[in-house]
């Protein structure tokens, strides 16, 4: 405890102590002096630990479980209020992580050995492996390091929910038979007695049903429990108050009394207000002033709680160089998990590993981690005066941040998407190798193309999800040559197709220039035909001339009359020539009519495959205007359904009255706007309470006949008659 918590004197120029708020870190026992609200909890936490050698303590996320802990529990253990324990006491505190009898090995050689340095790995393989031979594994090595025979020990299981996290990781037998172990020496420390072992074990409250897995541990659960109660106001009150005034300050109440209304129902209430009552005392405490008590000013300089600790972090980013903000964001994603049911969770991990992720080097990840944890910042643990080396393990210092700080929660959630579509492709994988599925294509394809373009996984990333790394990269790999490889194959079915579509195209066109040469031809033997019928009839009338001339002179010239005769068996073949010449001219004018005929009815199949496809969009210009209808409409059911809804939670609101008005106002402003019933039941219900609690005069209100309220109607002061 500190010597002297008196204020300091007006005027002074420093302060008694250091800033008295953690942020979003737990309290440590050495500020047990600090830690305020809480009054009375610890003796029923000892209670149950006296009787029972075992109590979980459970509580939702930022309800302060370690804090209670550390600075309520441990300081009354060594006061010695179990008798049979006594006084003297080992605290080992072990945390499940990734390696849950590994980090139980290390937690129990840091007590028993502080001082070994390199004995200590020697120390630590000894202890994993006595863990190991047996379920009564942590009563033999604590015989094996136990320095006095009055010793009692309190193995404090702290975070326990990363159990499960780690135990849905791995996909083997090792990793369940790790977990189950952790649990069976758990549960053995507390049953057995030749060892005075004492357990505690802290839990959020959402992962209490995945305690039912183990039977052994729902028994001791149910035996001995302790669920963390909320904070009273004046639990919340003493909490501000109580550190300020240990640290010689003094704080406006009208501050106070601001404080504690924004707290509300928030699920983070402690840790935000630790860390935004951090940042106000080291804003009041650079302004040098420390006469002046701490006040609103100093509080809104901050962001006030709502903003502070997201502008604190993104404060500490902005300092980083471009390649620090790159392995930062590697870092906060490794370090954060959100499960299948969107609970965030912690995801403690060495140095060495972070470094490797991130693909850089050790000491430049501990340049960043040192960047959100120095002095004043405590989003990262362990704290600032703890050395980090290779082998440190970086954390979290509460789950709250990565629902607070905005960029983080973008981090997480990419994180959160480049783990599903990695297990996606790992199952697949699997499947694949099995001969259950087969490789993936477009568009789960591009998709995971995209991702492995984005996130560059890398090994030591993977293992934490799936250790099949290279199987799964193999069987990507292998769906994107084989898409290539038909998409090629594609590419030269379509060049194949194009080069017959255009020699199909030439025949064609030959074939009607040949058609319309032909039809030339036969105009032009036509016009010969025609000429030499004119000239075989110009010949025939000769040759009857002749004949009448051979006739008159048959007797003269009998060489002359055999001429003629042979002159018009000359015109009679000319005549028959020119007939064919006539008759295969129709029929090439024919085979033109036809070859025409055939070009007619492509040119029409073209024009109505132009009226399907304008019948096609028209048709899907209709499904989008129906489809921006029915948007419209659920959008306006939804909002009709949220004014019944903040109708319903205006007459549930018993104390705040202006509360209560604005939402019954509201709702009925949402269902007029967007035309909902004029007589609503809910929305007039909502409205009465609200009148009814506000008492404005002039007011009148009809009820129908199953006793809602159907209207409201205001009657002018005026026309009211008091009596």
């Amino acid at each position: 405890m500190p010597e002297n918590t008196d204020p300091i004197p007006t005027g002074s120029t420093q302060l008694a102590y250091p800033n008295p708020f953690p942020g979003l870190r737990p309290f440590t026992l050495q500020e047990s002096h600090l830690f305020f609200g809480r009054e009375g909890q610890s003796e029923e936490v000892i209670r149950h630990l006296a009787s029972k050698r075992f109590v979980a303590v459970i509580g939702s996320s930022g309800s302060g479980k370690s804090s209670l802990i550390f600075c309520g529990l441990v300081p009354v253990l060594y006061g010695g209020f179990i008798n049979e324990a006594g006084a003297n006491w080992k605290i080992i505190v072990t945390r499940p992580g990734n390696r849950p009898l590994a980090n139980l090995s290390h937690s129990m050689v840091q007590v028993y050995y502080p001082k070994a340095g390199e004995e200590q790995d020697l120390q630590e393989n000894i202890t994993l492996a006595i863990l190991r031979r047996s379920s009564m594994g942590i009563a033999e090595a604590i015989r094996t390091h136990r320095s006095s025979p009055d010793e009692s020990i309190l193995l404090i299981a702290d975070q326990f929910e990363e159990l499960f996290r780690f135990k849905r990781s791995g996909k083997d037998d090792l990793t369940f038979n790790e977990a189950e172990a952790y649990v069976n020496l758990l549960v053995q420390a507390v049953r057995q007695s030749e060892v005075p072992v004492y357990l505690v074990m802290t839990m959020r409250s959402d992962f209490i049903g995945d305690c039912s897995q183990f039977q052994e541990l729902t028994n001791l659960i149910n035996e001995s429990n302790y669920l963390i109660p909320r904070m009273t106001r004046d639990d919340m009150k003493s909490a501000v108050t109580g550190p300020v005034a240990v640290g010689g300050a003094k704080i406006d109440p009208l501050l106070v009394q601001t404080l504690l209304n924004e707290i509300g129902d928030n699920p983070d209430q402690l840790p935000i207000l630790q860390h935004s009552l951090m940042r106000t005392w080291e804003y009041w405490k650079n302004l040098g002033d420390y006469s002046r008590p701490i006040g609103m000013a100093d509080y809104e300089a901050i962001g006030k709680m709502e903003k502070a600790l997201s502008e604190h972090a993104n404060e500490a980013f902005d300092e980083l160089d471009e390649e620090g903000k790159r392995v930062c964001e590697s870092l906060f994603k490794t370090l954060t998990e959100k499960g299948a049911d969107n609970r965030g969770i912690r995801h403690p991990t060495r140095v060495e590993v972070l470094a490797e992720i991130a693909k850089s080097t050790p000491a430049r990840v501990i340049q960043v981690i040192d960047t959100f944890r120095a002095p004043g910042r405590s989003f990262l643990a362990p704290a600032h005066d703890i050395p980090l080396s290779f082998d440190s393990v970086i954390d979290l210092s509460h789950e709250s941040l990565m629902r607070i700080w905005n960029r983080l929660r973008t981090w997480v959630e990419e994180e959160s998407n480049a783990v599903q579509m990695y297990q996606r492709l790992s199952e697949a994988a699997a499947m694949y190798q099995a001969g259950k599925t087969g490789l993936w294509r477009p568009p789960d394809l591009q998709l995971a193309l995209v991702w492995k373009e984005k996130q560059k996984p890398t090994l030591i990333w993977a293992q934490r999800i799936n250790p099949a790394f290279e199987r799964t990269m193999v069987f990507l790999e292998t769906s994107e040559q084989e898409y290539i490889k038909e998409e090629e194959h594609k590419a030269y079915l379509q060049k194949r197709q194009l080069r017959r579509t255009r020699t199909f195209a030439i025949v064609l066109g030959s074939a009607a220039i040949l058609s319309l040469g032909l039809m030339l031809y036969s105009q032009v033997l036509r016009v010969e035909a025609i000429k030499q019928k004119k000239e075989a009839d110009v010949q025939r009338t000769r040759a009857e001339d002749q004949t009448k001339l051979a006739t008159e002179r048959q007797l003269e010239a009998d060489s002359s009359r055999k001429e003629a005769v042979a002159q018009s068996f000359i015109a009679k073949q000319q005549k028959e020539i020119a007939n064919s010449n006539a008759i295969i001219a129709r029929i090439r004018a024919e085979e033109a009519l036809r070859q025409k005929g055939i070009a007619d009815k492509q040119t029409q199949l073209a024009l109505t495959n132009e009226k399907i496809a304008k019948a096609n969009e028209d048709s899907a210009r209709r499904q989008t205007l129906l489809a921006t209808e029915q948007r419209i409409r659920a959008q306006r059911l939804r909002m009709l359904s949220i004014a019944q809804s903040m109708a319903v939670k205006s007459i549930q609101i018993d104390r705040d009255k202006e509360r209560k008005g604005l939402t019954a106002l509201q709702a009925f402003l949402f269902n007029q706007k967007f035309e909902g019933p004029a007589r609503q039941g809910d929305i007039y219900s909502g409205l009465y309470e609200a009148m009814k609690m506000l008492n404005p005069p002039g007011y009148n209100f009809l009820k129908g006949h199953d006793g809602a309220v159907r209207a409201v109607t205001f009657i002018p002061r005026s026309t009211i008659i008091y009596s």
